[in-house]
């Protein structure tokens, strides 16, 4: 089956009004040089994971994956806002392409995604999405979040284009893929887990296991987190960290 033509002239200057709006505000480039310049790792918070991470966080200027089971698209989801939000700082752009019409942006926000930095792109065709996933990334953007499965060409080119600029890819993994195809500086799988409940039986804080499966110079790894809404930070659940992704 043929891919759709890449996006006209007007879509793709309608986006860069977009970005450059968002940009007026503190954004990432001004006078065609990057304004923060940072490469500083984005760090998770628990000390236990960072110091297990080379570098002491996730590094800039590489693809990321993130992914889990059907059932848990949801964590994986929140896991990858997370990222984002905190490459792009107070003053970052995040672009996010999507490939389906299920993805709640306001809903992103609970994970410390700032909406007034996000930009969201619905591409349907593969080939759509990572010309325009690439160009952002060479435009300097401080994140950008994708869905379509790559293959190592794709992969190698999304490489590129984020180490050009210090820029964080994160392969979202909504649609089944092969591990090993992409050639992810990290790869994460993220299950969610059962929390503490609150008085009267409400749901509480978010609980997810953080399986490190993959991790260039470094060693798989697994913790329990709890996500605390208000504050945006992860407090790390002692009893089950520093559990190996093969053990129980």
């Amino acid at each position: 089956q043929k891919e759709a033509p890449l996006p006209a002239a007007a879509d793709l200057a309608g986006l860069r009004e977009r970005i450059t709006a968002i940009e007026r505000g503190g954004g990432a480039r001004r006078h065609g040089r990057r304004e923060t310049g940072t490469r500083a790792p984005v760090r998770l918070g628990p000390a236990a994971i960072d110091q297990a991470l080379p570098g002491g966080g996730i590094m800039r200027g590489a693809v990321h994956e993130v992914g889990g089971a059907a059932a848990d698209l949801g964590a994986a989801t929140g896991f990858a806002a997370v990222l984002a939000g905190r490459a792009a700082g107070p003053r970052g752009t995040v672009l996010w392409c999507t490939r389906g019409n299920d993805l709640h942006g306001p809903g992103l926000a609970v994970f410390g995604l700032d909406m007034s930095r996000l930009v969201m792109v619905r591409a349907e065709k593969s080939g759509n999405a990572l010309w325009v996933a690439e160009e952002a990334l060479r435009a300097g953007l401080a994140a950008v979040v994708g869905e379509t499965p790559l293959d190592p060409v794709a992969g190698r080119r999304l490489e590129l284009a984020a180490r050009a600029n210090g820029s964080l890819y994160l392969l979202l993994q909504r649609y089944r893929q092969a591990d090993g195809v992409v050639p992810a500086e990290t790869r994460w799988r993220i299950a969610a887990v059962p929390g503490r409940p609150l008085p009267g039986g409400a749901p509480g804080r978010a609980r997810w296991q953080l399986a490190l499966t993959r991790c260039r110079a470094g060693m798989p790894r697994q913790w329990t987190v709890e996500w605390c809404h208000e504050t945006h930070r992860f407090t790390l659940v002692a009893a089950l960290a520093h559990r190996s992704p093969q053990a129980g």
